[in-house]
């Protein structure tokens, strides 16, 4: 059983091989280049995101101010709820609320990944 070694594996055991190292070394720089690119894009991705978040609260407060405004004018006033301007200033304030509510969870949904 005296078998001659492969002398190709020797040299890659004695690290001497620099071929297969200089292989294992490209590989290695191009995951971790691929990884930072991917994070610096979901970086992005996320301040991109939390602007237009900041940007759509900002708009639908700048939205619903006046409305609030009219129903707290109704209500400390001494009127009753159920009159035409504080009414109409509900059901806007209302619907204006469930329509940012209905794109929040779409936005939310696709996301994540999920297809509606």
């Amino acid at each position: 059983m005296n078998q001659t070694p492969d002398p190709k594996l020797l040299d890659a055991l004695a690290g001497l091989d620099a071929g297969a190292n200089m292989a294992v070394v490209q590989r290695t720089r191009r995951a971790v280049m691929v990884a930072a690119n991917q994070m610096r894009d979901a970086e992005q991705r996320a301040r991109y995101n939390f602007g237009l978040i900041l940007l759509v609260i900002g708009a639908l407060l700048m939205f619903l101010t006046p409305t609030l405004w009219v129903i707290a004018e109704g209500v400390f006033s001494g009127e009753e709820w159920l009159d035409a301007p504080t009414l109409t200033a509900l059901v806007a304030a209302t619907t204006a609320s469930t329509v940012f509510a209905a794109v929040l969870a779409q936005w939310s949904s696709r996301s994540r990944g999920e297809s509606a």
